[in-house]
């Protein structure tokens, strides 16, 4: 009995030897069916072709190198040459600056109706190929843009209603007329493209969208959760690099005039400083289109995921925000009919909204300082356009550029988590709070005819602006336009025609190229001659020479050389006039303001990058791509949007000299400096306290999840099974 026993003993010894070594053959061969899997599903390649060569490309770090060349050119395209030739179309194409307006705006029309379904969708499907159709919606978007150029036929600029803004006599008994039109284009026939360039931009936002949104998905979940940030920081940084590139080098394009090739460039008899000018705004968006659809190929060959991405997020410990969640919620993104739930899971998390109203607090001073930046730097310091947008272009690369891949770096370097990266934001919030002090820095007033100075006492003038005179009464001026003008008496001039100058001019060679000098200009001459009797008077002599000389050297008059068109010119002493631009200042305050806002604006950037990944982290694997999305409408509605209204409202109250045109109030010209810098400063402090509140609050509601290791392993089975089943809808998108 003994012995039968222990026999039938050794066979179940045997036996479960036999199934174990058979179960690990079986886990075996699974393993290398998956891994077989893998390399077949997983490889990079277009259609049945993945040759061995090219599977080096598939790999995270080639695919953020293909998002940050996208991510250059798309905002070199978009939020930089487009405002950087806005000007030019108007005149191109006789749009009022309320309808040309319109044009950057409506990168926003379709996008904020696609983002949230776009994220939805694609977050199971392949985000990739979903990105290189964005690519190519881009790039198609580009190429319509420069349409018009290619069928309105040649600019006659000699048709232009844009003329020399001078004293006409002839006209002081002329009214200007106004009619329906007016306020409208210069030209109907061209009112049409106004819809090309809409539509165009429009595409634009719609082909951004899968890059900002499932982009951001597909980074995180095919890397550390450490190097998140970085990589964003990368891709976010090339983005800002491209918008500083469009504002610098897409405006040097509108040097070459617009219909170069077409022309005998000879016969062109104006300058880029003559208003009728228009340079070739369409070359970067051909070529930004041509280079985008190259890019399209390399992004659609990416899988699903990457290989390896599986073991990367079976052993990743979630961080999402924990509540008591349904478990219908817990599987949305199956159908459509998942949709209104997913949506319903992200706004009970308070994490994620808190951190979406502090990036719209964020957003709201980027857009704000984006677009008004130049012109606060032109109205406070002094600074000619073409400067201040210099300034603008040298503080925006470093300090968003720097500012993203530091906010990244320090997520990566101290390997935070969700409550420390939040903490982070709010740690350089407190310390962006302070930076705006700078806005309170002014230079001093110039003095300026009939805004600040009497016309003929030069007395200060602190009533409502005056700007017509006796010497320029019968000029028949208009405030439609203005082109201000530096005097030999040190004044400056709302336009050479509330100067006095006639049509007499000659050309001149400053240190930024040729500029006019009008010579007969009877409001420099009568204040000249008041100012050199009283000087005669007080020092009780007649040489009134002397006095001009010594007035006319001590005149800011800009550095020339003298290359003249018609006419000579004493090379020691320039002739009473008034030339082209503001007086130069010797105010150098720039130089300190400039330094100042690069600081506040790279501490703004840097919370870019970590807000990004803490919304990664406080939300499910399930709900990244959707709930990137509906960030990025968060920071549309509340941020990027308002913004530049918000603060143009505030420019706008400190408004000396508006445009007016048939009685009705137009853009501003002149600002009291003072009033705006004390204004701007508040709205900075109130943006950036509530950014502050809006990240306590996200970190003080944060809840991480409890340390249980066996929720961690139903956590982590269900990333597997999700990631699998992604795998299988490889070939769906």
């Amino acid at each position: 009995m003994d012995k039968t026993t222990a026999k039938s003993h050794d066979d179940a010894e045997k036996f479960l030897d036999d199934a174990e070594k058979f179960l690990a053959d079986a886990e075996k061969f699974l393993a290398d069916a998956e891994t077989r899997k893998e390399k077949e599903e997983l490889r990079y390649g277009w259609f049945g072709w993945r040759p061995d060569c090219l599977q080096p490309f598939n790999s995270i770090q080639w695919f953020v190198l293909w998002t940050s060349l996208f991510s250059f050119v798309q905002g070199f395209v978009v939020n930089g040459c487009i405002n950087a030739v806005i000007t030019s179309l108007e005149t191109r194409f006789g749009f009022p600056s309320s309808r040309s307006g319109l044009i950057p705006s409506s990168n926003n029309f379709i996008s904020l109706f696609v983002v949230l379904f776009i994220s939805f969708y694609g977050a199971r499907r392949n985000k990739p190929r979903i990105m290189a159709a964005g690519i190519f919606l881009v790039a198609l978007g580009s190429l319509i843009f420069s349409l018009p150029h290619f069928i309105s036929g040649l600019y006659n600029y000699r048709l232009s209603d844009v003329q020399d803004n001078v004293c006409h006599p002839e006209s002081r008994n002329s009214t200007e007329q106004c009619t329906s039109a007016e306020g409208g284009e210069r030209d109907s026939g061209h009112s049409s493209y106004l819809y090309i360039f809409l539509l165009a931009n429009a595409i634009h936002g719609v082909g951004a969208t899968p890059m900002f949104t499932l982009g951001t998905a597909f980074i995180d979940e095919n890397t550390k959760a450490e190097r998140t940030s970085w990589y964003l920081g990368i891709i976010y940084a090339a983005a800002s690099l491209g918008v500083a590139a469009g504002y610098m080098g897409g405006s040097q394009f509108l040097n070459f005039y617009t219909d170069i090739g077409k022309v005998d460039l000879a016969s062109i008899d104006i300058t880029p400083q003559d208003p009728r000018w228009v340079g070739a705004w369409w070359i970067p968006f051909s070529a930004s289109g041509i280079l985008l659809m190259l890019l399209v190929l390399p992004m659609a060959a990416y899988p699903t995921r990457l290989p390896g991405s599986g073991s990367l997020m079976a052993n990743r410990r979630s961080e999402a925000y924990q509540w008591k969640r349904d478990k219908v919620i817990e599987n949305t993104g199956h159908s459509w009919r998942d949709f209104p739930r997913a949506i319903i899971a992200l706004m009970k998390n308070p994490t994620f909204i808190f951190l979406s109203l502090g990036t719209c607090a964020e957003g709201n001073i980027v857009s704000g300082i984006g677009a008004f930046g130049p012109k606060f730097l032109q109205e406070k310091f002094n600074a000619p356009a073409a400067f201040a947008g210099l300034i603008m272009g040298m503080v925006t690369a470093p300090g968003a550029g720097g500012g993203m891949l530091l906010g990244g770096y320090l997520v990566k370097r101290f390997k935070l988590k969700c409550r420390g990266i939040i903490r982070l934001n709010l740690l350089v919030s407190c310390v962006a709070f302070l930076a705006g002090a700078l806005f309170l820095i002014r230079c001093p007033p110039q003095a300026t005819a009939g805004v600040n100075k009497h016309y003929d006492s030069l007395r200060d003038l602190d009533g409502p602006s005056h700007l017509e005179s006796s010497c320029n009464a019968d000029c028949g001026c208009s405030s439609k336009v203005y082109e201000p003008v530096c005097g030999t008496d040190g004044l400056i001039y709302f336009s050479p025609c509330h100067a006095g100058c006639d049509e007499k001019f000659m050309w001149m060679e400053g240190p930024i190229g040729p500029f006019k000098l009008y010579q007969n200009c009877t409001c420099v001459v009568d204040n000249l001659d008041r100012s050199l009797n009283a000087t005669a008077s007080a020092a009780g002599t007649n040489s009134s020479s002397t006095l001009l000389r010594d007035m006319l050297s001590t005149t800011p008059f800009p550095s020339v050389t003298t290359n003249v068109s018609s006419g000579d010119v004493n090379d020691t002493l320039l002739p009473p006039g008034a030339h082209q631009g503001i007086c130069m200042s010797d105010c150098k305050l720039v130089y300190v303001v400039a330094p100042l806002l690069l600081v506040g604006m790279f501490l703004t950037f840097t919370t870019v990058s970590p807000t990004q990944t803490a919304t990664l982290r406080c939300v499910p694997a399930l709900e990244k791509s959707l709930a990137i999305g509906l960030q990025w409408v968060f920071l549309r509605l509340g941020g990027t949007m308002p913004g530049p209204l918000v603060l143009g409202r505030i420019m706008d109250s400190a408004c000396r000299v508006w445009k007016q045109t048939c009685g009705e109030r137009g853009a501003c010209w002149i600002y009291t400096a003072g009033d705006m810098g004390v204004r701007i400063f508040v709205w900075w402090l109130v943006v950036k306290a509530f950014s502050i509140v809006c990240y306590f609050c996200a970190q003080h509601l944060y809840r991480a999840p409890p340390k249980n290791e066996h929720k961690e392993k139903e956590e982590k089975e269900e990333e597997k099974n999700w990631l699998e089943d992604e795998t299988l809808r490889t070939t769906v998108c």
